[in-house]
């Protein structure tokens, strides 16, 4: 289930031609309906953290911001 972290490019490509995997998915989505819920509202956080990183990354220099104060305080 962490494969919704990935792009929709990719995790189509993944999970796309696949229909028993899909179905799989749907019904252990279904299975443990109520904490599959809060689990995957976490994931789809780090997801739009993780595809706001590279630009972040970009607009400092290429560091992240935690790794310039580490650098700082060396």
């Amino acid at each position: 289930m962490q494969l919704e972290v990935l792009n929709e490019k990719y995790r189509y490509r993944l999970l796309g031609p696949y229909k028993k995997v899909q179905r799989w998915i749907k019904h252990t989505r279904y299975a443990i309906s109520p904490h599959f819920g809060d689990v995957h509202k976490n994931l789809m956080n780090v997801k739009e953290k993780l595809k706001n990183k590279p630009l972040m990354e970009a607009n400092h220099g290429g560091v992240s911001v935690s790794e310039q104060w580490w650098r700082a305080r060396m």
